[in-house]
């Protein structure tokens, strides 16, 4: 598999008509080389890597030197970086003779360009290459959905545990309390991103900070959550209630689910993620309430939560077999609350497989349940 991507990386020095790559996002180094460590600051990386027709070299500080030489993948040549690690990369530069030279310029700091320029021989040009490491992440292959799944499994298994301690009466801190110790408890790694336990009018915001608002009966309370494994996040969207649900909620709910079953009826190898996202969209619109859905359908996850490809109403992307994209449609209104419901599925040959297993609520079951 290592072999497999620093292949496709070598690959884009001829699209990019570049000598060489500087990778200075950490999510694409980790993925490159192997090597784990995190960022402190945009100004103080852990390592910085190199891609050229040699190979990859990654330049690493003497303090995460022998820890880089651990983790680096076959392939991977790692060397000290001098304390100032422009320089180590400008001398590798003119050791070789290149003359153009990629740079990540979504993660590369000016104050970075600046000292590479001064560090840079005249003749060299500092080219800027977009997402094009980026997308060297969106096909998965089968050892990264090996520990998505895994990543998932253990989202579903926190979530439905978590479920049923969460209680009408408990604050969304305490609600995001216990949906931690569930993850830990799984064997998660930790939280892919901060818990989302959003209640009553708060559910009208697509993100939002747990607070001490207390949850209460027949409102919607949206839970997002994601358990880490590995370095890969998982991510799940529950709405749930308590007591019976008002007739608005239950409007609600079933129009999402209504929206999230197109998505996912859709959801095939070649499909545009424009289209994706339109199948999700229509459904609202039938009903009005398409300026409900504020946020794009969904979109890639892996070693990063947001990542390609991306279903929204500006989706460049086509689906192909390896993507694995949320479908999370949602409505939220405002001063009510809001209802988001979110499966992540993994594009296959002939279609796409849902990866998320935990149940969703049943309106019928419910009001069955309190009549």
């Amino acid at each position: 598999m290592a072999n497999d991507r620093l292949a496709r990386a070598g690959a884009l020095l001829d699209t990019l008509s570049v000598d060489a790559l500087l990778v200075t996002n950490g999510t694409n180094r980790r993925y490159l080389t192997g090597f784990t460590a995190h960022d402190h600051a945009p100004d103080e990386l852990s390592a910085t890597a190199v891609i050229s027709s040699d190979g990859v070299t990654l330049f690493a500080p003497s303090t995460n030197l022998p820890w880089a030489e651990s983790e680096a993948l076959p392939g991977v040549t790692v060397r000290p970086a001098e304390r100032k690690w422009t320089d180590s990369i400008a001398e590798l530069v003119k050791t070789a003779g290149w003359t153009r030279l990629g740079f990540e310029d979504a993660t590369t700091t000016v104050a970075v360009y600046n000292e590479l320029r001064q560090a840079l021989d005249s003749q060299v040009s500092l080219l800027p290459i977009g997402d094009a490491t980026d997308s060297l992440r969106a096909v998965k292959d089968e050892s990264e959905i090996a520990l998505l799944t895994h990543a998932l499994r253990l989202t579903d298994q926190a979530f439905m545990a978590a479920e049923k301690r969460i209680r009408a009466g408990m604050t969304e801190k305490q609600a995001a309390e216990i949906i931690a110790e569930e993850l830990r408890r799984a064997g998660s790694d930790g939280e892919a991103f901060p818990t989302i336990v959003a209640s009553g009018p708060n559910a009208a915001k697509p993100h939002h900070a747990p607070g001490d608002r207390t949850i209460q009966e027949e409102e919607p309370i949206i839970i997002d959550m994601g358990a880490l494994h590995q370095g890969y996040a998982g991510d799940l969207t529950r709405t749930i209630w308590f007591g019976q649900p008002s007739g608005q909620l239950v409007t609600m709910y079933r129009t999402v689910q209504a929206a999230h079953d197109a998505a996912l009826a859709k959801a095939a190898p070649g499909v545009r993620g424009i289209e994706l996202d339109s199948a999700a969209r229509d459904v609202f619109a039938a009903q009005g309430l398409e300026h409900y859905f504020v946020h794009s359908l969904g979109h890639g996850l892996g070693l990063r939560v947001h990542e390609a490809p991306s279903a929204s109403m500006r989706s460049r992307d086509t689906l192909e077999p390896g993507h694995v994209v949320t479908i999370e449609p949602g409505l939220y209104i405002p001063e009510w609350g809001g209802v988001r419901i979110e499966d992540v599925v993994l594009i296959t040959e002939d279609g796409a497989q849902n990866l998320t297993s935990s149940p969703k609520r049943s309106v019928e079951a419910t009001q069955e349940k309190n009549a």
